[in-house]
């Protein structure tokens, strides 16, 4: 014994072992658990869904018979209904509680457990075990429904009780096999990490420990050990080696400080350049260099997360297409540099009139792209209405002339789940191109052209 208790304070491999087979079996435990309580929860909710079909099959049966006072013929239902394995207990109280009856396990008025027969005489407990007085019920009201009456009269009501015992039975069965399960799997598992451990471990540190004691003193490669095990071990021995090997190694080491010191400013110098480098190559990766908008790249990003999260808190989208008209005319006639200065105070007119969360994006040459969240049809009309005169009062100075521009717009709404980026971006650019080919400096939505034919586009 005592041979075996220093062998474990000395193993490396079995002090692992058995941390990590502590650790697997508590968390074992909680799995099994857990996987108990839901098969309990499921097989509950089967009993439910299963109680709750036998109105279907009863009920009509149960009210002819208390319609037609016919204690017998109800007698005769109710027990078969106390027959099928899932009930333990059935009760109908009748409007006038002249058919009042209970038979098997049911709930008083107190909720206390009393139990009836098959007559409806209280007598003495039957269900006894786990789970026997959990009583869980269904209930459903009867009503009369014949030829002589235009409405459906209401008889009382009929509860089914069914409890935690008959749910505990349906999955014994299946406890059995899940600790069965457990059983082994821990062990075939202590047997597999202890192999493991030893063979890839152990060894290879007593064979590395010889390594150290061996190593150059002119090259060594320092290593750093945190032990907090008092006796002698494999990592310990190894430590104790490298320890004998640094001693002779003490009057390089300043040298080797300063020279990490060096090595270290570099790296953090290095590193920050780098850093700024990723930033800058983010922001142009994402934004348009010259109206500082997002991109077709951030816009297709972007807008796919707004997508899900409106389809996930079932809101409304809405996607407004911009085109300049004539802006190549406006370019050819201009110059390129009025161009940009158009694309720069259309982008800012943009920005200044739209919410801070919305999307705007430069999709390419005179073609922008504004997402709107949690915003309908209708609002998204009246904001594209805004921007459309915003844009028209644009002014830019050109060789002592004041030149300005327009621009149509095309709107379609997303409604939850409806659409992805490429059908919106399609809807949205079809309302656009009619807006252009209907004289331009217009609105138009989507939905108001639905069903006509395909629009051609307008350069």
């Amino acid at each position: 014994m005592r041979a075996l208790l220093k062998r474990y304070r000395q193993s490396i491999a079995l002090h692992l072992l058995l941390i990590i087979f502590g650790l697997y079996f508590l968390v074992a435990v909680l799995v099994t658990v857990v996987q108990l309580y839901k098969e309990y929860e499921n097989t509950k909710k089967e009993f439910y869904d299963e109680i709750q079909t036998l109105p279907a099959t009863f009920g009509k049966g149960i009210s002819d018979s208390v319609w037609t006072y016919n204690q017998e013929l109800l007698q005769s239902i109710l027990q078969g209904m106390y027959n099928l394995p899932i009930v333990v207990g059935v009760k109908i109280n009748s409007l006038d509680h002249k058919m009042d009856v209970q038979v098997g396990a049911v709930f008083n008025q107190q909720n206390q457990v009393e139990y009836y027969d098959s007559k409806g005489l209280a007598t003495e407990q039957k269900l006894t075990g786990l789970g026997a007085n959990a009583l869980f019920a269904h209930e459903f009201p009867i009503y009369y429904q014949g030829p002589a009456f235009s409405q459906d009269i209401p008889l009382g009501t009929v509860t089914l009780y069914s409890n935690d015992q008959l749910v505990f039975e349906r999955v014994k069965y299946g406890f059995i096999l899940i600790l069965i399960n457990s059983v082994i799997k821990t062990f075939v598992l202590w047997f597999i990490i202890y192999f493991f451990i030893n063979k890839h471990l152990g060894k290879p540190l007593k064979e590395f420990t010889l390594k150290i004691s061996q190593q150059n003193t002119k090259f060594p490669q320092p290593i750093d050990l945190a032990i907090n095990w008092t006796d002698k071990n494999e990592l310990l021995i190894l430590k104790d080696s490298y320890n004998q090997m640094i001693e002779r190694v003490n009057k390089h080491q300043h040298e080797l400080l300063e020279l990490n010191q060096v090595l270290d400013e570099k790296v953090k110098a290095r590193t920050r350049d780098l850093e700024l480098a990723k930033e800058s190559a983010e922001l142009l990766a994402y934004s348009d260099p010259l109206t500082q908008l997002s991109n077709r790249r951030a816009f297709f990003d972007y807008g796919e997360q707004l997508l899900e999260q409106a389809y996930r808190q079932q809101k409304s989208l809405s996607l407004i297409m911009v085109d300049i008209d004539n802006f190549k005319n406006l370019n050819d006639t201009y110059g390129h540099a009025l161009g940009d200065q158009a694309l720069v105070a259309f982008a800012t007119t943009l920005k200044n009139n739209l919410r801070s969360t919305d999307i705007i994006a430069r999709l390419g040459g005179e073609e922008f792209a504004i997402m709107l969240s949690n915003i309908g049809e209708d609002n998204a009309i009246n904001i594209a209405e805004t921007l459309r005169l915003k844009v028209s009062q644009i002014e830019l100075e050109h060789e002592q002339l004041s030149i300005q521009f327009t621009a149509s717009f095309g709107v379609v709404e997303s409604l939850p789940g409806s659409s992805n980026i490429d059908s919106l971006l399609a809807q949205a650019d079809t309302a656009l191109y009619y807006s252009k080919q209907h004289g331009r400096n217009k609105v138009t939505a989507y939905s108001t052209i639905a069903n006509t034919t395909t629009i051609n586009s307008v350069n």
